[in-house]
């Protein structure tokens, strides 16, 4: 047996919008009735994970402090959409040159290992060999093939898009999971990868898109499932490959829709046109149930209390909390984030600087998502295989990918993160 085959493989599915309860339905054998072979082809036993409550509450920023080992201070990837406002040249969260820590593709890559990563955050222009990040960057680009293509490795290139170029696929009529799953399951077939990471996006559109608890987010879920198992059968594992697969935060319905930049056009402190931001002094630059505040570097001490005030005083009325920063300095290349705030369950806070309230049934002027991540609740990862946990383990995003690492005999040089740690006995 060669040194590669007894070392073993690493399977990770990240599925956006699979909540808690989806992993506990999969651990109790719930779901073995529609989907028997999705539980007959892990070969090992699974265990639950708790991912704690804080930290990232959105799907990139976790994935990238998942991949890297470190919080989101430390990796360049601190929110969804990256905070370059009226920058032409803004890199979204697609790009590999986003991030400041070396990722487990990078580590694995020095050590001679096949990686693979499909639809996963902040990889455009990595080192991988088969990378297939599926940018939706059309300003840079002038369709989607030629985008696809430019920021896809050269072997994925080769291999998969451009036979499918060359027989007239239409990727804008390509669900984007369905894409994922069949390249998956054909570079599993072409040969071995020891480190696969696939992340599937479309139950949590659906659920973020019509709410956690509609039909279309029924039929989201069990195609989801289905995807999980086609891409876990294609790959075959055995008793030697660890498998890891990770939810997001559980989604619950939007009950909150806050415009915190209001207050700040009010004190102007931001210059907009209609609804375009023009300039800004602060703002608040909002990620799911929070916002950070930031502010310019060059304002003086006047700014920073007239912000400060200006969001006490909305969060007094929205039911809100503020918390200062103090190590927000160096945010972004021009400001700092003084403090954050933060919603309850539902909350939402919005870019825009004009009000636009949220209310009951079908608002034809709401675009909002209809659910939105609750950070304050834990969510559960399902691990299985050499080196994972076997035993009730917690802690954060980072914590998982150090321990990640760890398993696969790899160190991520530039984790701040410890590891995955024996869960906290609860006193009777």
């Amino acid at each position: 047996m060669s040194e590669d085959a007894g070392r073993g493989r690493t399977l990770v599915i990240a599925v956006d919008g699979f909540g808690p309860q989806d992993a506990e339905e999969i651990t109790a054998g719930m779901p073995a009735t529609a989907h028997p072979r999705l539980l007959e082809a892990v070969p090992g036993p699974v265990q639950s994970l708790t991912i704690l409550p804080g930290g990232p509450s959105e799907p990139v920023p976790a994935l990238v402090s998942l991949s890297t080992g470190a919080s989101v201070a430390h990796t360049g990837v601190a929110t969804e959409i990256p905070f370059e406002p009226g920058s032409p040249e803004s890199r979204p969260t697609w790009y590999a040159n986003s991030l400041l820590a070396p990722t487990l593709f990078d580590q694995a890559r020095e050590q001679g290992l096949v990686t693979a990563a499909l639809q996963w955050p902040a990889t455009a222009g990595a080192e991988i060999d088969l990378c297939l990040p599926l940018v939706e960057d059309l300003r840079h680009y002038r369709n989607r093939w030629e985008m696809t293509e430019a920021t896809s490795s050269p072997r994925m290139v080769r291999e998969h898009l451009a036979p499918r170029r060359a027989a007239g696929v239409q990727l804008s009529q390509v669900p984007a999971d369905a894409l994922v799953a069949e390249i998956a399951a054909e570079a599993c077939a072409s040969g071995r990868i020891d480190l696969l990471a696939v992340r599937l996006t479309s139950l949590g559109a659906a659920r973020r898109e019509h709410g956690p608890t509609s039909p279309r987010a029924r039929r989201a879920l069990d195609d989801v499932v289905e995807t999980i198992e086609q891409v876990v059968l294609a790959f075959a594992p055995t008793a030697q490959d660890r498998l890891l697969l990770m939810p997001g935060r559980a989604l619950v319905p939007t009950a909150l829709l806050v415009h915190p930049n209001a207050a700040l056009a009010q004190q102007g402190l931001m210059r907009t046109d209609g609804t375009r931001l023009v300039d800004f002094r602060a703002l608040v630059w909002p990620d799911g149930p929070r916002g950070a505040l930031h502010v310019r570097r060059d304002e003086g001490e006047a700014v920073h209390h007239l912000a400060l005030d200006a969001l006490a005083e909305i969060a007094a009325h929205s039911r809100l909390e503020m918390r200062r920063v103090d190590d927000g300095v160096g945010a972004t290349a021009q400001t700092d984030v003084i403090a954050v705030l933060e919603g309850g369950p539902g909350t939402v806070f919005g870019l825009s600087a004009t009000h636009r309230p949220l209310v009951e049934g079908d608002d034809p002027y709401y675009a909002g998502p209809r659910a939105v991540a609750d950070p304050s609740r834990p969510t559960v990862a399902l691990a299985s295989g050499p080196g994972l946990p076997t035993a009730e383990a917690e802690g954060g995003w980072a914590d998982l990918g150090v321990t990640l690492a760890g398993a696969m005999g790899l160190r991520l040089p530039g984790a701040t993160a410890t590891g995955m740690r024996p869960c906290e006995q609860q006193p009777i």
